[in-house]
């Protein structure tokens, strides 16, 4: 089986495996690409990625929110292809609306993960997308709540979409031995859509019960790219400390990770998939996490067992969720033992891989 396959992201084209990245951010040719290497029947994968000219590139992510150039690259390889497919609408969008006046031999898979336009339920930008929807052959799915969206959006493609739970590389997000022991500090990694000021006011909220109880008052660590306004308030901040670092190298961050006390996934409420490869990389290193209660993490966590809730957006109850964990060393090491089996039984890169798989045989069959 030949798969072409269009991802959302830039990928480094190398001659042998680089250092401190993960499978999907690079292509070793000659060797099977991201979860394929899974795959019972070897295939073939070949991969376009969303670069171009540095002005178009810009034009496309920021205006166009889709990506025609790499499109205009697949198009006349399409005839040597079994298969497409787009990890995201707006890798696959172009592709559709292309596909519905020349269809071709070559079936077309997308991985939904923003529910086509950010879930919307109007506007042009969505019409756009259920006309190009209707050439799929498929649909793959990773937050269950997207179905709903489908009923009410989309109800052509039910038949055609497969909620397959997306999984981490266990084998390598795994606990290291010469990580031992933890410092006082709390982490959050995220480099977008993060709710860093719900975050931030809970942080502060924990900082003065500590401070009445005379406790030590742990380190907020924040990794990634809050936006200017929560730069000012954590500049700003007399409570505690909040200590701003940017993008890590992959090691240096699960080093970060394993060290912590624990971590906060803080997310706003949307019905798509987001923040579920930094929940399940956590998890598979033995941290206990607490995220907001939204659609993308619901179908990932059991609550109390394998990490806890909060409702998004509620400060209180997210400073009593760290209360709780800050105070009891028992809970966070038995809700991160208990996190990293549940990914490594249940969420792992090899099960996602082997039921995309299967999909895959159903829709060539079809």
């Amino acid at each position: 089986m030949k798969i072409l396959m269009l991802v959302n992201w830039k990928v480094e084209y190398a001659l042998q495996k680089p250092d401190g990245k993960q499978p999907p951010d690079y292509y070793v040719k000659g060797e099977p690409y991201w979860f394929f290497r899974y795959f019972k029947e070897p295939v073939q994968v070949d991969v376009i990625d969303i670069r171009s000219f540095p002005w178009l590139e810009q034009f496309e992510r920021t205006k166009l929110r889709f990506y025609v150039w790499q499109t205009l690259q697949a198009i006349p390889k399409l005839h040597g292809y079994d298969l497409i497919l787009s990890h995201g609408a707006q890798s696959g969008v172009v592709l559709s609306l292309w596909r519905r006046l020349f269809p071709g031999k070559a079936k077309h898979i997308l991985f939904d993960i923003g529910a086509f336009n950010s879930a919307a339920e109007q506007g042009t930008a969505l019409k756009i997308m259920q006309m190009a929807s209707h050439s799929l052959n498929g649909v793959i799915y990773h937050t269950g709540n997207q179905l709903n969206y489908y009923k009410k959006c989309f109800p052509w493609l039910i038949d055609k979409s497969k909620f397959i739970p997306f999984g981490t590389d266990s084998d390598y997000f795994t606990r290291r031995n010469e990580h031992t022991g933890t410092q006082n500090f709390i982490i959050c990694v995220g480099y977008q859509k993060r709710d860093w000021e719900t975050l931030i006011r809970a942080y502060w909220r924990l900082a003065d019960r500590l401070e009445g109880a005379r406790e030590a008052i742990p380190e907020l660590r924040l990794i990634g790219k809050p936006d200017e306004a929560h730069q000012k308030m954590t500049k700003q901040s007399q409570k505690g400390k909040i200590n701003q670092l940017p993008f890590l190298p992959l090691e240096e961050l699960i080093q970060n990770i394993q060290i912590s006390l624990f971590a906060v996934l803080p997310l706003e409420n949307f019905n798509y998939s987001f923040g579920q490869m930094t929940l399940l990389q956590q998890m598979a290193l033995g941290k206990a996490v607490i995220t907001a209660r939204v659609p993308s993490m619901v179908d990932y966590v059991e609550e109390g067992k394998t990490g806890l809730f909060y409702e998004a957006g509620n400060e209180r109850q997210l400073c009593d969720r760290m209360f709780q964990l800050y105070e009891s060393e028992q809970l966070r090491s038995q809700i991160g033992n208990a996190a990293a089996e549940y990914v490594q039984l249940q969420y792992n890169e090899k099960k996602m891989a082997l039921q995309i798989e299967h999909f895959i045989k159903e829709v060539l069959e079809n």
